[in-house]
């Protein structure tokens, strides 16, 4: 007798290649601002637009700011909200109580954080 052959048909490509749903991406960033930026502004201000773009700030895939110095930064997200967070990193203009005008670049996007981080 010999042995039937797998059906390989019933697998989705993401089976067989063991790809999560849930791929993050890196969001490489800079702002030009008067002054050192400091994290809790930032994160403020983000936390700020999130909630007007009405994101879930519960979700495993809500943007992340993951590193962040000297007006440089990465934000983490998933890969099918990168397009939303770097709407809503372009989105803040003024940062701190004193509503310091900002602009934010976004530089580059990438799959990992390592090769994030030698971007910036």
């Amino acid at each position: 007798m010999h042995q039937q052959a797998a059906d390989w048909t019933r697998f989705s490509s993401s089976d067989l290649m063991g790809v999560s749903e849930f791929r993050r991406r890196y969001i490489v960033f800079t702002i030009d601002a008067p002054r050192n930026i400091e994290r809790w502004e930032l994160i403020k201000e983000l936390q700020r637009e999130a909630s007007r773009m009405g994101l879930d700030q519960a979700s495993e895939g809500r943007p992340w700011l993951t590193a962040f110095q000297e007006n440089r930064g990465i934000l983490r997200c998933s890969h099918t909200d990168r397009d939303t967070a770097i709407e809503m990193l372009n989105a803040v203009t003024e940062v701190g109580e004193e509503r310091l005008k900002v602009t934010i670049e976004t530089l580059v996007t990438s799959g990992t954080i390592k090769q994030a981080k030698k971007s910036l």
